[in-house]
């Protein structure tokens, strides 16, 4: 595809699958040809890991392969958010994983990917000892186990957050007061209310609605706001008085209170980020580095701050857990060297630099237990308050098929092309047809 085209362009032929099919497949064999065309000395072993590579991660890699110099080189591959959404990266995953031979060595995962994954990828406990395990917070770790064996590492966390312009926000009628009300928690009533009266001219809220995993977050969040214990109790059915709830407010947002743009029904978070700052939002669907995202497209990013997300009156704040883990591909002949490099990426001299360069969240306990580290990055107090109402997907190995289905129900009510109970009603539908086949499939039945 054009790098000529517009972002938001790119961004909406890309949600359509032959294109999504045809860029994968097409990147796949040229990752794969660069794997075996990369020049290297003797003796030299070369670590392929994939991740989207930013400042903090180049830093890294450098610091690393300047202490194994001549021994071990740890090679980049680049999957940018501009060019790839999170489902983009996963179908281009699964296809070179699947694969045999060299491919990639050690790549990061959306920690929902783990389940899935697990079934291409090496067994860490002979590597991670107890003790060491014990060093990392369970916010990240909790997600690296499938079947009580640990298949993966948590690399960063983020946290969903209710992201603001502290500047334009103090300069509405009354915006001192309700910013202190929002470091309190606010409720969707309130803060609607609080729109109503503002009349500000930009978009009020934004969050990405095309039909991706970010719009699944943000409907994940208001719905374990009002049951947290939603997907223990129903699991994938979503023909329930509760999720029709949470879906009517993001239907709501866009069609009837019209807080959010329109627009936004066909962007993820690279490009509802670009409306955010293009239009002078006030408000926006975030992670807890949103600020380092932000850092090319919003000059003085310390205008940025975050609260948690609203809730409704009668329940509480729910904060959707990301971030990504690291796994090891199984097919890797280069295990030893590969765990090397990622306890050098948990030691706390590079989660520093991830947390300073990168603004995410440390995955070590010691940084929310030393005051030193508080002094020195203030914003880890947000990121341990979201972590306190933190909620998880669920952990299943058909996640990511059933997160499909149901963003593209969510995205259809949302349009208004269904209406929320129908669009509900489909996704419970094909999602107990689509778990009926799977177990058909595994008993051996016809």
């Amino acid at each position: 595809m054009s790098p000529l085209l517009p972002r938001t362009m790119r961004s909406i032929l890309r949600q359509h699958w032959g294109v999504i099919f045809l860029s994968c497949a097409a990147l796949a064999a040229i990752a794969v040809q660069a794997f075996f065309t990369t020049p290297k000395k003797d003796g030299l072993v070369e670590v392929f890991f994939a991740d989207r590579m930013t400042d903090a991660h180049r830093i890294l890699i450098d610091r690393y392969n300047r202490l194994h110099e001549g021994k071990i080189r740890v090679v980049p591959i680049d999957f940018p958010n501009e060019e790839f959404t999170t489902n983009e990266r996963k179908e281009v995953f699964a296809r070179l994983l699947r694969g045999q031979g060299e491919g990639m060595d050690v790549f990061a995962v959306d920690r929902i990917w783990v389940q899935r994954f697990e079934r291409w990828c090496q067994h860490l406990e002979p590597y991670f000892p107890p003790e060491e395990l014990a060093r990392l917070t369970p916010t990240g770790l909790r997600s690296c186990y499938k079947e009580g064996n640990l298949v993966a590492v948590p690399f960063f966390n983020v946290m969903e957050a209710l992201a603001y312009r502290h500047d334009l926000l103090q300069s509405l009628p009354g915006g001192a007061e309700f910013e202190r009300r929002l470091q309190e928690g606010v409720t969707w009533e309130e803060f609607l209310a609080f729109g109503a009266r503002s009349r500000y001219p930009g978009p009020y809220y934004i969050y990405p609605a095309a039909e991706y995993e970010g719009l699944v977050c943000s409907f994940t969040s208001i719905l374990l706001g009002l049951e947290p214990a939603y997907f223990e109790t129903y699991g994938f059915d979503f023909d329930r008085t509760e999720a029709q709830r949470a879906l009517q407010l993001l239907v709501d947002l866009v069609n009837r209170y019209h807080v959010t743009p329109r627009e936004a029904t066909t962007m993820t978070e690279v490009t509802s980020y670009e409306l955010y700052t293009r239009r002078n939002g006030i408000f926006a669907f975030g992670w807890t580095n949103i600020r380092k995202d932000l850092n090319d497209t919003l000059a003085g990013t310390d205008r940025i701050r975050l609260a948690a997300p609203p809730h409704f009156s009668d329940h509480h704040s729910a904060a959707t857990i990301g971030g990504w883990s690291l796994m090891v591909a199984r097919n890797s002949t280069k295990l030893e060297q590969s765990i090397d490099f990622i306890k050098f990426l948990l030691t706390p001299e590079s989660q520093e630099v991830l947390l300073s360069r990168g603004g995410s969240s440390p995955v070590l306990k010691v940084f929310f237990e030393d005051t030193t580290y508080f002094r020195r990055y203030p914003e880890l107090a947000d990121i341990r308050r979201l972590q306190e109402i933190g909620v998880h997907r669920p952990f299943d190995e058909r996640y990511t098929r059933y997160s499909e289905i149901l963003a593209s129900s969510l995205s259809q009510a949302i349009r208004m092309h269904v209406s929320v109970p129908e669009a509900l009603r489909q996704a419970s539908t094909q999602i107990r047809a689509e778990a009926a086949a799977a177990a058909s499939q595994l008993a051996g039945l016809p």
